[in-house]
């Protein structure tokens, strides 16, 4: 379900982020339960799960899961897609 009060421009961005932080999950070798329990992370799978799917999290969730990941922060907010794709091949 999408939220219906984002602007379609912005809910784009959120698809976008969730894609890159599944692909980083997936690419890193972790299931979402593996990822929270051999990590140690502050959240749960629920969280995981909400952001892969462009649901809203916290800030602090977003920053968690970025660090953990090893993903560069101007990367998830980078408005060029084309150059992601590159980045990640």
């Amino acid at each position: 379900m999408k939220f219906e009060s984002v602007p379609a421009e912005y809910q784009k961005k959120f698809d976008f982020l969730a894609s890159m932080l599944k692909e980083y999950r997936i690419n890193s070798g972790y299931s979402q339960n593996a990822l929270i329990k051999e990590l140690n992370l502050n959240l749960n799978r629920n969280t995981v799960s909400r952001a892969e799917n462009a649901k809203n999290i916290s800030l602090l969730s977003l920053f968690e899961l970025a660090a953990t990941l090893e993903i560069d922060l101007k990367e998830l907010f980078d408005d060029d897609e084309e150059i992601w794709m590159i980045k990640k091949k």
